[in-house]
């Protein structure tokens, strides 16, 4: 009888053991997520100027900067983003609705809500940079959200 049982017993830890340690392929990664990194995706997602359209326009950041998006072309869109009156950048999508700057400084997630309201963040690269003390603030990745459209 306790033979019956500790065979059941491990059986089931075996079970469990296994469902633990999927591989990737039978893994699910949930979407709208925190950006974490500025990372070029191994695929492409393609979105179409038509899919883009609505993100087009500009965006008020919580630190009071203004994220711009426009695309040119009418087919596969050739999508830009910008801060303020900085340079700007060509962008990829990596879902549908996160982007990526092809030269990885600048990465979003941008929520359009049935209410009209938007939600988002956005990854921007932050150069090193010399202070008057002489001390010198190191390159940096800094995460400002979506303030409103």
């Amino acid at each position: 009888m306790k033979t019956w049982i500790l065979a059941g017993t491990l059986g089931v830890c075996a079970l469990l053991a296994n469902a633990q340690t999927l591989p990737d392929s039978q893994t699910v990664v949930i979407p709208g997520g925190r950006l974490q990194t500025i990372e070029l995706p191994a695929h492409r997602h393609f979105m179409s100027a038509e899919r883009f359209a609505p993100f087009r326009g500009g965006y008020e950041l919580a630190n009071g900067q203004v994220l711009y998006l426009r695309n040119a072309g009418n087919i596969g869109a050739m999508m830009y983003a910008r801060i303020d009156d900085q340079e700007e950048h060509r962008i990829i999508a990596t879902g549908s609705d996160s982007f990526v700057a092809l030269d990885q400084q600048l990465a979003m997630r941008i929520d359009l809500r049935d209410d009209g309201s938007v939600g988002g963040e956005v990854l921007m690269r932050v150069p090193a940079e010399k202070l008057a003390s002489g001390a010198i603030v190191p390159a940096h990745v800094q995460s400002m959200g979506l303030a409103s459209r």
